[in-house]
């Protein structure tokens, strides 16, 4: 079990090679549970190798609680559990590419 801080959506997140915003927040049904997916856009406008940017979509895992909790910041928490069964993720990456072709669908 882990905890998901969840972020407002469009605020622009910035690191050393550029920043990324979070454009949605969705939950899904899979094998009986239900997941969190988190819909993205990296932009890479500050590196030495040149500028680009990909759609993401990251995927904290299954949801045990829904918005439980409260962050220091006061944002919302929800407690997940990490997808780490490779089929689970393979069938999940699937299902989430029929709706966001050439995505970088990612586990952590």
């Amino acid at each position: 079990m882990t905890q998901y801080v969840h972020q407002k959506l469009g605020t622009e997140v910035h690191f050393i090679a550029g920043y990324y915003t979070i454009s949605e927040e969705e939950r899904r049904s899979y094998g009986g549970k239900e997941f969190l997916y988190v819909v993205g856009m990296a932009i890479v406008d500050n590196a030495c190798c040149g500028r680009g940017g990909c759609r993401f979509i990251h995927v904290p895992g299954y949801i045990l609680s829904w918005k439980g909790d409260k962050s220091p910041d006061g944002l919302p928490v929800s407690e997940v559990d990490p997808i780490c069964n490779e089929n689970d993720q393979k069938e999940i990456r699937n299902l989430l590419e029929e709706d966001f072709p050439h995505a970088q669908v990612i586990f952590l």
